[in-house]
C-alpha cells in the first residue's frame, strides 16, 4: 500500500496501525490492519515492501503518517513452541510518540 493511501485509511479509522517484525529478522515492516486482520504493507511506488532499519524509523513513518497508536507483532521462529498469551495472539498494543528533535534532551 502506498504512504498517501495508508495515511487516508488510518485518518479514516479503516485501519490501525502496524508495526511487525519477524523470525528475528534485522528490519520492520509497517503498515496498517483492516477489522477483519487482513494486513497492509507499506510499499514503495515501484511495488517492493518497504524496510525499515529499527522500531523507532518504523514509529517514525506511521506518525508521520498520523498514526498515535499502533499495535505490534513480533513473530519468531520459538513461537511454535512457546506458550500463547490468552487471547492466542502475539500481537499486544504500543503507544507511537513522534518527537521532534528539539524534543529531545541530551
Amino acid at each position: 500500500m502506498l504512504a498517501a493511501t495508508l495515511k487516508e485509511k488510518i485518518a479514516n479509522k479503516e485501519l490501525h496501525a502496524i508495526v511487525l517484525s519477524y523470525a528475528d529478522s534485522n528490519h520492520y515492516l509497517a503498515g496498517g490492519q483492516d477489522s477483519d486482520g487482513n494486513l497492509h504493507i507499506l510499499m514503495h511506488a515501484e511495488g517492493k515492501l518497504t524496510p525499515f532499519n529499527s522500531l523507532r524509523e518504523a514509529e517514525a513513518k506511521l506518525a508521520e503518517l498520523g498514526a498515535t497508536q499502533a499495535y505490534l507483532r513480533v513473530e519468531s521462529a520459538y513461537d511454535e513452541i512457546g506458550p500463547e498469551d490468552s487471547s492466542g495472539t502475539h500481537i499486544s498494543n504500543m503507544e507511537i510518540r513522534h518527537l521532534a528533535p528539539s524534543d529531545i534532551s541530551v
